[in-house]
């Protein structure tokens, strides 16, 4: 079988890559800031600071918990047809998630996300079939702070069957948002992971103490983590994108050798979210050739070590859905999914990661299958390579009305819903321009689509979570 696949890093650099990667983690070490982490850690034999909450790691800790993370991961989808096995399937594909804003793509307003947008997107995401995940978009800036975790969790349940990523930022949300879950899908999570996490560490070299602490609890539930370290390169990553990668890495290993001693085995994958910043502002660049080789690198380096990945994909910097939202977008996709990512986040965010907008989801949508026939792998012999035909039709003939041409013509040319192809008078037809098409593409399946709906008692225990953790968050 052929495979399209890119390899960037040499045996002998990913090797000093390593090498320096735990120079890092041995000399320096990482702050985990939290008591709970550093008794596991300290038990483990690591060295600790108390006072400072760091530990250092030795690669004999680190190999150990290295060899015991899966190397195939189920994210169920609360209906089975949406499951997914990373590790398995070819690049699965996740909304990107965290958007603030949306954008009208016809009026060009820019306005904050509400309970309604996340309703809407989480639907839309529910009909996009490239799409396979959800991660959670936009905030909903018209709900109280002290519930809008739960609120975004009972929206997105309502709204999708497929698997949902989102983070959990304090250990107290752990058990009402997993209650949410279990009630949704009738099954512990252990057993049927509808839901997964997203745990930021944060750089340079450190751990958030409520989001591990979180983490801690998530990985005795059988959750899976994408341990996602977003290094900047030139502020709290090193100017270089070896150097950024490098930290990068250290706090992926610091962050799977501490789940995996508070739960041998726990499923873990390996995100990539360094970046570099824009030295001007010190802005966040999302989508600029550089995020495509740290995919490279971290990716390589990732499978170097045995894990499970998930790449930055189809996001731009670009403030508009145009060439260039669809042109960043495309290459850091194509890089990430070329190098072997295991899961790609993929649809619906440019701004630098602040905006989505309903013509990019639909567009990406379509990035994303054509991304897959990039992957697809292709038999290498007879069968294929049509001898017979080009024997038979020879100089000057063609091949239209050949056997083979039937047989194949459906499977061998991928086929978009909504990217434009034929004549410049069908492109100008009555849909109007490409975004218009996208937005009356994405209008008509949010008309026509119906997610699965929840059972009645499902639907009453999520309000019934929702209220209590209201209630006893009154005037926080």
């Amino acid at each position: 079988m052929a495979k399209a696949r890119l390899q960037y890093l040499s045996d002998a650099e990913q090797s000093f890559i390593h090498e320096k990667t735990l120079e890092v983690l041995e000399v320096v070490g990482v702050a985990y800031n939290s008591p709970l982490a550093l008794d596991l850690l300290e038990e483990a034999g690591a060295e600790v600071d108390r006072e400072r909450l760091t530990a250092r790691l030795r690669w004999d800790l680190i190999e150990p918990c290295l060899a015991s993370v899966p190397r195939e991961i189920l994210l169920a989808g609360r209906e089975p047809r949406h499951d997914r096995i990373l590790g398995r399937d070819s690049l699965v594909a996740t909304s990107d998630g965290m958007f603030t804003y949306v954008l009208d793509d016809l009026t060009g307003v820019r306005r904050e996300g509400t309970q309604a947008d996340l309703a809407r997107f989480t639907r839309l995401v529910d009909a996009l079939t490239e799409i396979d995940t959800h991660w959670p978009s936009p905030q909903t800036s018209d709900v109280a702070a002290e519930v809008m975790p739960l609120v975004m969790q009972a929206t997105c349940l309502r709204n999708t069957s497929k698997h949902i990523q989102d983070e959990i930022r304090a250990p107290e949300l752990v058990d009402p948002i997993l209650a949410m879950y279990e009630a949704a899908s009738g099954a512990p999570l252990a057993e049927r992971p509808v839901f997964s996490v997203t745990n930021c560490t944060v750089a340079p070299l450190q751990h958030d103490r409520e989001m591990t602490e979180a983490g801690l609890k998530l990985a005795k539930r059988g959750v899976p983590i994408f341990v996602l370290p977003m290094p900047q390169a030139g502020t709290t990553g090193p100017m270089t994108l070896l150097g950024t990668c490098i930290v990068h890495l250290a706090e992926l290993l610091s962050a799977v050798v501490l789940f995996q001693l508070a739960q041998p085995g726990c499923p873990l994958i390996s995100g990539v979210g360094s970046a570099v910043a824009e030295m001007r502002s010190g802005g966040y660049i999302a989508a600029g050739p550089e995020i495509g080789l740290i995919n490279l690198i971290c990716l390589e380096m990732s499978r170097f070590y045995g894990l499970l990945t998930q790449a930055t994909g189809i996001s731009a910097d670009a403030k508009a859905v145009d060439f260039q939202a669809g042109s960043e977008g495309g290459m850091t996709g194509l890089c990430a999914a070329l190098a072997g990512a295991d899961s790609l986040i993929a649809a619906g965010g440019f701004d630098g990661v602040q905006t989505t907008s309903l013509a990019k989801m639909v567009l990406d949508n379509d990035q994303v299958g054509a991304l897959r026939r990039y992957l697809r792998e292709s038999l290498i012999d007879d069968t294929t390579a049509l001898i017979d035909d080009i024997l038979e039709v020879g100089i000057g003939g063609h091949f239209l009305g050949r056997r083979s041409t039937r047989a194949h013509a459906r499977d061998e040319v991928w086929r978009p819903s909504v990217f434009q192809r034929g004549t410049p008078e069908e492109a100008a037809g009555p849909g109007g321009s490409l975004l218009e098409q996208a937005v009356a593409r994405a209008e008509a399946l949010l008309a026509e689509h119906e997610p699965l709906p929840l059972d009645e008692a499902a639907e009453r225990e999520l309000d019934a979570i929702v209220a209590g953790w209201a209630e006893r968050h009154a005037g926080a």
